[in-house]
């Protein structure tokens, strides 16, 4: 049963929605009208679904265009979030379906994609092009991770969480000669004692419960009690959004001794090192649909790094 709070949010929203899908539209309209040459074909991503595939659909006709969706995932699916299963979803659905359905042909990011637009009947052709990672994202050598972690100062990072950063890190880390490896010479080895590196990424909205990887680092703690010879886990969380306070709170009070959770916030060019130096990558991400492919899992497979992720079919 929801609550008053609850409800009064998505009846401002079900309220405010018309007035800006009628905004967009008529900027959509008036930005792909004024373009002078006459295109071939026009090629839109989805979602957002309203009002840009009627937009797109009412333009392609307009200027005897072919209309091209890339499908990434599904705007009523996402509108299910918000909202529950209601008429305003369904209706959502069959106005996806009914325009998805003049498309010339259609690109799907996952075979379940391209199986799902085959039982809409879709009358253009379905192609699948599944993501590749950038090239710049790879697997790094251990005298590399060395060298990453000189500069990233994860010790720092830890000691903001806790107060006993260095012992849970090991020996006395990130002197030109200690990070979570060890320099001797021109030879680098990781070290014996460093807590395994474990990365995710998260956008911390709704779709990816990041209160499954929390549950798993409790079990993991009480496990670890009675084996002395279970490791210790330092997970690094990066991104940002609406829930990540939430989550921080909660970490805040979880009581660790052989895993660490650590949230920060990456400049582009340090996301690909830290996911070359991991040990294990984590994706909570299911998405709306759960059809739509996580492109953070893409991203650690270009680094070489086995992924523990919840099962969907792509």
């Amino acid at each position: 049963m929801h609550s008053r709070s609850e409800k009064f949010p998505k009846l401002i929203y079900i309220l405010w929605a018309p007035f800006k899908a009628i905004w967009i539209a008529l900027q959509l309209a008036w930005v792909m009208n004024c373009i002078t040459q006459t295109p071939e074909y026009i090629f839109i991503q989805n979602p957002p679904a309203i009002p840009t595939l009627a937009i797109a659909r009412w333009t392609s006709c307009l200027r005897g265009a072919k209309l091209v969706i890339d499908w990434h995932n599904f705007g009523y699916s996402i509108l299910k979030v918000k909202l529950g299963q209601s008429w305003i979803v369904r209706i959502a659905q069959r106005y996806e379906q009914y325009f998805g359905n003049t498309a010339y042909c259609h690109l799907t990011v996952t075979d379940r994609m391209h199986k799902e637009l085959t039982n809409w009947n879709v009358k253009g052709k379905i192609v699948t092009f599944k993501d590749s990672p950038p090239y710049h994202f790879k697997r790094l050598s251990t005298k590399e991770v060395h060298d990453f972690f000189v500069g990233f100062r994860l010790q720092d990072i830890v000691k903001k969480e806790t107060l006993d950063a260095n012992e849970f890190l090991g020996r006395q880390p990130y002197s030109p000669n200690e990070t979570l490896m060890t320099l001797n010479g021109n030879e680098c080895v990781s070290r014996q004692d460093r807590p395994k590196l474990i990365v995710s990424s998260t956008s911390w909205t709704e779709d990816e419960d990041f209160g499954l990887l929390l549950k798993a680092v409790e079990i993991y703690e009480e496990k670890a009690k009675k084996d002395k010879g279970y490791p210790k886990l330092l997970f690094v969380i990066t991104g940002k959004g609406p829930l990540k306070s939430v989550y921080e709170e909660r970490i805040s009070r979880m009581k660790l001794q052989k895993t660490r959770v650590v949230t920060v916030w990456l400049e582009s060019n340090d996301y690909p090192l830290l996911l070359g130096s991991a040990d294990l990558g984590i994706s909570l991400h299911t998405s709306s649909s759960g059809m739509d492919l996580p492109m953070k899992v893409v991203d650690m497979f270009g680094c070489g790094l086995p992924v523990c992720a919840v099962d969907f079919e792509w």
